[in-house]
């Protein structure tokens, strides 16, 4: 729907099922309209309030720029965000440069052999890092972490962070943060596709919130299941949402088919109470 936004902070650990933190709805358009700069900011105070700095805030490279740098030391929140090559970062030795530019003098420092869920492929990966700061803020030490595709298959990717990196296992431990980056995309993805949130068609925006703050609480909900219930949900789908062919055998799609089959047990327990009323 033109001019409608939401932002979410969906929080989770490695090889964990994320669960929902907050959840925010906004316009660009009208009489709500609102500036997704200050959607963001108003999380970050909550958050700061709320859980402290106890957490890592992993995120892509639409956040990659000086605000979001600006406001995670305003509120004392560690981060991780993928930079754009293209961005300037100031090395104490090699002095101010692109991020490529500047990656490009920097010898790997560990490998290892890491699965691509996305590609579905498996992949031999180095990674390097040093310390490193933004124009900016040259009072703030930031880690460039460096990883590259052995065989080049994909350009180099680069990850900017407040945790200071003194070994390779730290290194990696950022690196598998941000894969992990991805079930909470696959499941941003569930929220907008299967359960409408992207495009609610609903006129008045009071209606439109309200709405959505169902759906939100139907989507936590999924997402306990999953997390909470992970021995039993096989079970259920094998019963209420059976499928076969190899793509539902490879593909990730648990939430997708736990949904549909909620709701087949909700059709068919109401018509057995019609059938014996």
């Amino acid at each position: 729907m033109p001019g409608f936004h939401w932002t979410a902070t969906l929080l989770s650990a490695l090889g964990q099922t994320p669960s929902v933190c907050q959840m925010s709805w906004w316009t660009s358009r009208g009489k709500y309209q609102e500036v997704g700069t200050n959607i963001i900011f108003r999380m970050l105070k909550k958050l700061h309030k709320t859980i402290g700095s106890s957490v890592l805030h992993v995120l892509d490279r639409g956040y990659a720029n000086a605000w979001t740098i600006e406001w995670m030391n305003e509120f004392k929140q560690d981060f991780l965000v993928r930079w754009k090559k293209t961005h300037l970062l100031c090395h104490s030795e090699k002095g101010t440069k692109q991020t490529h530019l500047l990656a490009r003098s920097f010898k790997a420092v560990g490998r290892k052999m890491l699965r691509d869920n996305q590609r579905k492929i498996s992949k031999y990966v180095t990674i390097a890092y040093t310390q490193v700061t933004h124009a900016d803020f040259k009072d703030k030490s930031l880690w460039l972490i460096i990883v590259r595709d052995k065989k080049s298959l994909q350009p180099p990717m680069y990850l900017l962070t407040s945790i200071a990196i003194t070994n390779t296992r730290l290194a990696w431990e950022m690196c598998h943060s941000y894969m992990h980056r991805w079930n909470i995309e696959q499941t941003f993805r569930c929220s907008k596709a299967e359960l409408g949130m992207e495009s609610p068609r609903l006129w008045f925006w009071e209606n439109r919130l309200k709405l959505l703050a169902i759906v939100a609480l139907v989507y936590d909900f999924l997402l306990m299941l999953l997390r909470n219930w992970s021995h039993w949900i096989p079970l259920f789908l094998r019963h209420w949402c059976h499928r076969t062919g190899n793509r539902y055998r490879n593909a990730s799609i648990p939430i997708y088919r736990l949904r549909l089959a909620i709701s087949h047990v909700l059709y068919t327990a109401c018509c057995a109470c019609q059938t014996s009323g």
